[in-house]
């Protein structure tokens, strides 16, 4: 590879100042900012990890402490943005500290560090003898009095409640403590310049999200919806030498872009059809000389996702193609937080489709590296002695697709399906086959095969469709019934129809029914629609 490969924020940089100073590349979000910071008072954002958030209220910092020059060259330094003004900024990070055990001890600790380094900074005295929430309040009135009004900046604000979340004295104990430290961003709300609140959730009992003076929520608003995150638009600009060096090793530039969406994009946040990429997994996969890997999910899974799916006993087929009104992204009370809302805002479903007319959002995962993370862990925790051989399993299974052999497909699934630990499952047992398949569809997914489950269409519920390069296979399973039944309902709902493009581009369709017996819990017999 050539020797003036850009300089690219590899690893998780946090620090506008130093990408700004250090680094080649920066993609543009300052008009946000500015759009925000000159409408409202307080605003608070949802996205996933590693989603740039922590990136996002760096540069609102050093845009507010008046950093003009890390500013030049961006949109916002076009704008009649008052540099004059320079704010103290009080910046709380609450993604570090393990709270788990000791946790409003831990959880003091972290603030109070934080509170003293800000008082170091601009040489103000912190009351030792105060409580957490009274020191906080203490800090911004000195500082407000001291130079301008103060920006209140708090990163992860929830994650002591997600880390905690399978422990519910805990959490509760925590919820108290931050309840009170929060209250006091309203009550000192007149001292305050600009609040900027990051997270995964939005509870309803944390009192900034309750009562007067409530934080605007752009969580899901349309011209929020790229603030975190790279749109296809931008990867072709900011990226451009990147995809110019990489496209011949994966066969041209227009399919080395349909690659990288089918692993990295898909994130949609709002009912705007614009997606994002995660910037981790993207600046990661240009870094790795274009290597194609699941970055974001190698980089660590929350503790508190696994915590919540084994405790609720979690079927992967109840994850997809999941639908729920707005009001259920946000407000959890208490311990009420459910399956969807978590699984989208922790960055493992994303918004697939609006339908206005009943206000329903359909969730499903982004794109192949999720999809194959998910069915990993399920494979993992269901079927713990095929997990070693998963890997293989699924490279067998994707060649025999690609070559279109069937029957050599159909004979690896069904060794798969025979040495299943059944004792791990018998709170699945009714929809087992289901599950078992759905999650080794899933691991296939990537290196070239697009993979679906329960795939929604007008002529009706499709169980599986999996595409290669050459093939289209429609798949329609039976529990308990002929073969014949699965086949009948393929002809008779005509699904190749939906696919009649791309048999005229010269891919081939096999349009498959699969019979399925709960008594042996394994294949019985399979057939091909002609």
């Amino acid at each position: 590879m050539s020797m003036n490969r850009r300089k690219l924020p590899i690893g998780g940089v946090q620090s506008f100042d130093r990408l700004r100073k250090e680094f080649d590349v920066y993609v543009d979000k300052t008009m946000h900012i500015y759009n925000m910071a000159t409408r409202y008072h307080t605003v608070f954002l949802s996205r996933p990890r590693r989603f740039g958030k922590s990136l996002l209220c760096s540069t609102i910092a050093s845009l507010f402490r008046g950093d003009r020059e890390l500013f030049d060259g961006l949109a916002i330094s076009e704008t009649d943005w008052d540099w004059t003004k320079k704010h103290p900024i009080i910046h709380i990070d609450l993604g570090a500290g393990n709270v788990t055990v000791n946790g409003t001890k831990i959880l003091n600790d972290t603030l109070s560090r934080q509170l003293n380094r800000i008082g170091n900074l601009y040489g103000i005295p912190i009351e030792k003898e105060y409580n957490i929430a009274d020191r906080f309040a203490d800090v911004i009135t000195k500082l407000s009095e001291k130079f301008e009004r103060p920006v209140v900046i708090i990163d992860e604000y929830d994650n002591p409640l997600l880390n905690t979340i399978n422990k519910p004295r805990v959490n509760a104990a925590l919820r108290e403590e931050l309840r009170g430290f929060y209250s006091v961003i309203k009550q000192y709300g007149e001292h305050i310049r600009f609040t900027f609140i990051t997270g995964i959730t939005k509870f309803a009992q944390i009192s900034m999200f309750s009562g007067m003076n409530q934080p605007k929520d752009i969580s899901m608003l349309p011209e929020y919806c790229d603030i975190c995150g790279i749109t296809q638009e931008e990867l072709e600009t900011c990226f451009a030498p990147e995809i110019d060096l990489f496209a011949p090793k994966h066969g041209g530039r227009e399919k080395y872009l349909q690659r990288l969406r089918d692993e990295y994009n898909g994130y949609y946040f709002t009912e705007e059809r614009t997606s994002v990429y995660n910037t981790f997994g993207i600046l990661n996969h240009f870094d790795e000389d274009a290597k194609f890997a699941p970055y974001w999910s190698q980089s660590g899974i929350p503790s508190y996702v696994p915590k919540y799916l084994e405790a609720k006993g979690v079927n992967i087929v109840d994850i997809e193609n999941a639908r729920m009104k707005a009001i259920g992204f946000a407000d959890y009370k208490d311990d009420t937080i459910s399956l969807f809302p978590l699984l989208y805002q922790a960055g493992y479903l994303t918004i697939t489709d609006y339908d206005e007319a009943s206000g329903l959002y359909t969730l499903n995962y982004p794109n192949a590296e999720v999809r194959k993370m998910l069915a990993v862990f399920f494979m993992r925790r269901y079927f713990p002695k095929q997990s070693v051989t998963s890997d293989s399993l699924a490279v067998e299974m994707s060649q025999a697709l690609c070559e279109g052999d069937v029957e050599e497909f159909f004979d690896i699934l069904r060794g798969y399906l025979e040495k299943v630990d059944y004792s791990l499952i018998t709170n699945i047992t009714e929809y087992y086959f289901e599950f078992a398949v759905s999650n080794i569809i899933n691991m296939l997914s990537g290196n070239g095969l697009i993979c679906e489950n329960e795939c929604h269409s007008a002529r009706g519920l499709l169980d599986s469709v999996i595409q290669t390069g050459d093939y289209i296979y429609i798949l329609e399973f039976k529990v308990d019934k002929p073969v014949v039944a699965a086949l009948r309902q393929i002809k008779e709902k005509d699904y190749g129809l939906l696919y009649s493009e791309e048999v005229r581009r010269g891919k081939k369709l096999l349009k498959i029914g699969v019979s399925f017996s709960r008594e042996t819990r394994n294949i019985v017999e399979w057939g091909i629609v002609s």
